[in-house]
């Protein structure tokens, strides 16, 4: 897990011009780049940075600024990404599993995007020293965001809820609806009851056997 700024997979592509002018012109131009990294920062879409041919370094660019192609239609950025950043620490994954699979998602504006999984960016809260600001860990507002290169040339990042995975192997028949899901609310927890416990003098042992607690037993000792 990564505090603020992580490394990404490769990717060779295009910035837009306008993006290197604090949007005042150069709408036309694009140059090439290699994004390696990104930042994440509350209150903030995820960042990307990249390095220019002529080996200029550059902070902090929205998913939006990138092309893998000149004269590419730049699109709203929430058109390509839903959610800002959850947290100042973030992890990035590829996963195999979904490696190299054509996705399509759900626009803002209803229209259905299709392109490749690249990458995944997945949040946590920080450690216990620091205060829980956010929704990173919360059951039914978490949300990852699937990086996608899209086949109109942009790139997305988009979660979920908002994404379907095309996979011949298993995903065979998209089309077909199985199931109206629901968010998940709860937090999976087996430590959540004082109704059991293990024993601690059972030294060398893998198969502990748990004691009940009696209920009546207000101060927890265990009777044997």
């Amino acid at each position: 897990m990564a505090y603020l700024n992580a490394n990404i997979p490769i990717i060779e592509c295009y910035v837009r011009g306008n993006y290197l002018r604090d949007q005042r012109d150069s709408h036309d131009k694009y140059f090439e780049c290699v994004v390696f990294g990104v930042a994440s920062i509350p209150g903030q879409v995820p960042l990307f940075h990249f390095m220019m041919g002529d080996g200029g370094l550059w902070w902090r660019a929205p998913i939006s600024a990138f092309c893998t192609k000149p004269d590419v239609k730049e699109l709203p950025l929430n058109e390509l990404c839903l959610w800002n950043s959850f947290s100042y620490n973030i992890a990035v994954t590829k996963f195999y599993n979904l490696s190299g699979n054509k996705v399509q998602y759900f626009s803002r504006r209803k229209i259905k995007r299709e392109g490749t999984y690249l990458f995944t960016l997945d949040w946590c809260s920080g450690d216990y020293n620091e205060l829980d600001f956010g929704y990173a860990q919360k059951p039914d507002q978490h949300k990852c965001g699937h990086i996608i290169e899209l086949d109109d040339g942009n790139y997305a990042m988009q979660p979920n809820n908002r994404l379907r995975v095309f996979d011949p192997s298993l995903a065979a028949d998209p089309s077909e609806h199985l199931i109206d899901r629901l968010v998940n609310t709860k937090t999976w927890s087996v430590e959540s009851t004082s109704k059991w416990i293990t024993a601690e003098d059972e030294t060398g042992r893998y198969d502990y056997d748990y004691k009940t607690l009696n209920n009546n037993n207000s101060w927890g000792i265990i009777k044997k």
